[in-house]
């Protein structure tokens, strides 16, 4: 029996406006096995009858890292910085492959856009970002386009279609360890055509990375996950976890912890707010923009990292993905699962 400890804080909850809650729920999820293999695949979260059931699984030739779905019923999995694959398993479970040409590796992050299929990446020659288009479903290199600055991570769409892109600015070897060196993050906008560069935010404090990026349910405000990088440990314990863009302006609502100065993850909130996983600290944290200044801890557990955002029951629900299994919150209740064999679970999850 897992040992856990859910702590359940007060939070606006949105009423459903269509669609029934499916009764099992299928999760796209990359993992580590205890033989050490790594794989990406589906299991099925059955909340009725408290399992989680393996669905299927796909090999995979080093760490997974973004997932995403396809809309379509189908998700894209890609490598974590240094990598260089992508995966598309379509809703029949047909499996499209993609390797890097040369070099250039991924940096763990998609976007499916009108455009096509964006991926982050770096030319380790350099340590240069880009952004690569591909077709979503052939995976065909279509443009490459260069950012300015280094370690471009995470990505999220406009109403507009313009581009919003996490520029993590840390250095990093040619397999992916950080190096040393100056941080260089900042959040850019994007020409989602050119990637020409639009605008460009950073914060005071050098020496935090922008990393991972939720969209609010009213969609007034982008949250940003924070990861620390201070030499000092008491400075990096202290560093704040979460950035919020709204209204073009880029701020730091929570001065700082808890947390350990590492945001693993970052979901939309009930209440327009948002949920992020303190993975090093083993909790989950709650903001809401009408108490900003304040995180709310949600839950306790053991390695928590992915999160994501659904419905249960009528009301908004978060998922919290974590090292024994898979947590539900929301502001009536919380609920666990516990994984179908051991397995390490990766940073980010999708329902598709």
């Amino acid at each position: 029996m897992m040992k856990r400890r859910l702590l359940l804080a007060a939070a606006a909850a949105t009423p459903l406006l269509s669609a029934a809650d499916a009764p099992v729920q299928r999760l796209a999820l990359a993992w580590r096995l205890a033989d050490g293999r790594e794989q990406a695949g589906l299991l099925g979260l059955d909340w009725g009858a408290r399992r989680i059931d393996m669905l299927a699984a796909w090999t995979l030739p080093s760490r997974a890292h973004g997932l995403i779905a396809d809309g379509r019923g189908g998700f894209y999995a890609v490598a974590a910085r240094a990598g260089d694959w992508l995966l598309h398993v379509d809703a029949a479970g047909a499996a499209t492959w993609a390797r890097q040409d040369g070099a250039w590796r991924f940096n763990g992050h998609l976007l499916l856009h009108p455009a096509g299929l964006f991926a982050t990446e770096t030319d380790p020659r350099d340590e240069s970002s880009h952004l690569a288009l591909r077709e979503p479903r052939t995976l065909a290199l279509i443009a490459r386009l260069p950012l300015a600055g280094r370690d471009a991570h995470q990505l999220v769409a406009e109403p507009d279609g313009r581009l919003l892109l996490a520029l993590g600015g840390l250095r990093r070897w040619p397999d992916g360890r950080k190096r040393e060196g100056a941080i260089a993050s900042a959040l850019l906008k994007l020409d989602p055509t050119t990637g020409g560069e639009l605008a460009r935010w950073r914060l005071d404090d050098p020496d935090i990375s922008l990393r991972h990026l939720a969209w609010s349910h009213d969609g007034q405000r982008l949250g940003i996950a924070l990861q620390a990088a201070h030499a000092a440990k008491e400075r990096r314990a202290a560093a704040p976890l979460l950035a919020v863009f709204e209204g073009d302006q880029l701020q730091l609502p929570v001065a700082g912890g808890p947390g350990q100065g590492y945001a693993g993850d970052i979901c939309a909130a009930p209440g327009g707010g948002f949920v992020l996983s303190a993975q090093k600290a083993g909790q989950g944290l709650l903001w809401q923009p009408g108490v900003p200044a304040d995180l709310t801890r949600i839950a306790e557990l053991t390695d928590p990292c992915a999160l994501h955002d659904g419905w249960h029951g009528g009301e908004r629900a978060v998922l919290l993905v974590a090292g024994r299994g898979v947590a539900r919150w929301q502001a009536n209740g919380a609920q666990m699962l516990a994984w179908p064999q051991p397995l390490a679970p990766d940073n980010h999850a999708v329902l598709v």
